[in-house]
């Protein structure tokens, strides 16, 4: 394939270091892409994938929009460097927006372009809208505008479920749980054989209570009831009350670590590596994270996904839905190249966008057979395919194709796909709010957040027994809560009258 991105200066930007890319192509590459418009295009990089400004994806984005771009790598914290570059006024043509909150900001502001304006010339993303129209309303402006186009298929790597220890059940004849009662019995069955162990080991400290909610019904946070037509917020709730009684025996029994509050990536990691805890609830992709690394020691290790535990013996079993994603393309309100850029995002819409951003060339890094589109390279896994093309990194799709992704997971992982949709929770909207709105969430809604978490860490450790919960519920109350909620209620509704042409 051509290198169309090698003949221009392709200036890459990290803290400390300016890498410029060498002209090698050759003078009839030169020739047939000088009259492209160049655009520039702001974005960042993925800490486990630095930058290579040789990546197969520049090119097909290229290709794709008939442009040449100059990419800037911006410098983290990301938010913060792309503060900067708003306030300065001198924007990039593309901007790479970490998620629809920020885009609605800086667009609310004036800095942005309102896609919607030129729908008429994007027909690739009317037809998207048209059939993913809960997608395009999520990243909605609150006044129905769009700054940040929407995102779909990526976010199938954000699923998380229950995960096990299949041999160590095996070896000793225990049965996978279906509600918390039985989680409990088997979690004093592991603690009995393994004394030194935490049987149910996770990271995150409250933070995981957003995966264990779904379990008895309920949500970590503000949620919309779908049964009921209403927003919510879960931790007033006496389902969530029950859930904490389990935590906090869980706790007191030493059937969970005693540091979880403090408990990080690498902790969680060696818990579930040395037999010291056997049941978790994280990512999809931790199957073959935790089964490749420990078989080199132990060719029995097999971590794999169970059904989740309901929080009641009748009740349904649900997993908290994670699997979204919010990043998406912004331009510039004085960009010179608006037309340009609107035709590749538009692109980015088109099945033939999302092959090339998903897949790359065919004939040249995937075949189709049978219907099935297929890897020519043999890749590991989709961390080497995004080291050495860049496809599926930040900012390089719009509409994404997780079949790119699947067919190089394990037999284990593929499975745990096919077998964990059923198990899905409504996915919570996250409408767009008015400044005025934002100002409330950020100082009288963090309030009740802040009390929310250090209180329930209270219940959880014993701090404060669970007979005082109305008393705690009264005092979220007192904060505000219900305020919020008519927020969350009146922006939802905003969100779902928006038109989306």
């Amino acid at each position: 394939m051509k290198k169309v991105i090698s003949f221009i200066i392709m200036m890459v930007f990290v803290p400390g270091l300016m890498i410029g890319c060498s002209d090698d192509s050759s003078t009839t590459e030169l020739a047939s892409n000088k009259d492209r418009p160049t655009i520039t295009f702001y974005t960042n990089e993925h800490p486990s994938w630095p930058t290579d400004e040789d990546w197969l994806v520049w090119d097909l984005m290229e290709d794709g929009g008939n442009m040449n771009m100059d990419i800037t790598i911006a410098a983290e914290p990301y938010n913060e460097s792309l503060n900067l570059v708003i306030a300065s006024g001198e924007l990039p043509d593309l901007i790479g927006m970490p998620d629809y909150a920020t885009g609605n900001k800086y667009g609310s502001q004036g800095a942005l372009v309102n896609l919607l304006d030129h729908i008429k010339n994007m027909p690739n993303l009317q037809a998207w809208m048209d059939q993913f129209p809960d997608a395009a309303r999520a990243a909605l402006s609150h006044d129905g505008k769009m700054y940040v186009s929407p995102n779909i298929g990526i976010g199938e790597t954000n699923r998380m479920l229950w995960l096990y220890r299949k041999d160590i059940f095996a070896e000793h004849d225990l049965e996978i749980p279906n509600n918390w009662d039985e989680l409990h019995t088997v979690l004093q069955e592991l603690k009995k054989i393994y004394p030194e162990s935490y049987p149910l080991g996770f990271r995150n400290g409250t933070d995981k209570i957003r995966n264990f909610a779904a379990n008895f019904g309920t949500d970590w946070n503000y949620y919309y009831d779908s049964k009921k037509d209403e927003w919510r917020y879960g931790p007033l709730e006496e389902n969530y009350r029950v859930m904490l009684e389990y935590l906090n025996k869980f706790y007191q029994e030493g059937l969970i670590p005693q540091d979880f509050l403090s408990l990080d990536v690498a902790g969680w990691q060696e818990l579930m590596s040395t037999n010291t805890s056997f049941i978790t609830q994280d990512y999809i992709s931790r199957i073959d994270m935790f089964n490749v690394a420990n078989r080199k020691e132990n060719e029995d290790y097999t971590l794999v996904n169970m059904p989740p535990p309901a929080g009641f013996s009748e009740g349904p079993q649900l997993d908290y839905s994670a699997h979204t994603q919010q990043r998406g393309y912004s331009i510039a309100v004085n960009s010179e190249h608006t037309d340009t850029v609107i035709q590749f995002i538009d692109w980015t819409f088109s099945e033939e966008g999302k092959d090339a951003l998903s897949w790359g060339i065919e004939g040249e890094t995937y075949v189709e057979e049978d219907g099935e589109k297929k890897w020519i390279e043999d890749y590991p896994s989709p961390s080497e395919l995004r080291t050495e093309t860049g496809i599926s990194l930040y900012s390089t799709y719009s509409w994404f194709d997780y079949d790119s992704h699947m067919v190089l997971f394990s037999d284990e992982v593929k499975q745990a796909y096919k077998e964990n949709p059923q198990y899905d929770a409504p996915i919570v909207p996250v409408p767009a709010f008015s400044e005025e709105e934002q100002k409330v969430i950020a100082i009288q809604g963090e309030a009740i957040t802040k009390h929310r978490d250090e209180e329930i860490a209270k219940f959880i450790i014993g701090k404060r027994d669970l007979s005082e919960w109305d008393a705690y519920v009264q005092e979220i109350e007192d904060l505000g809560v219900q305020e919020l909620i008519d927020i969350y209620e009146e922006a939802y509704n905003r969100m779902q009258e928006a038109e989306l042409n």
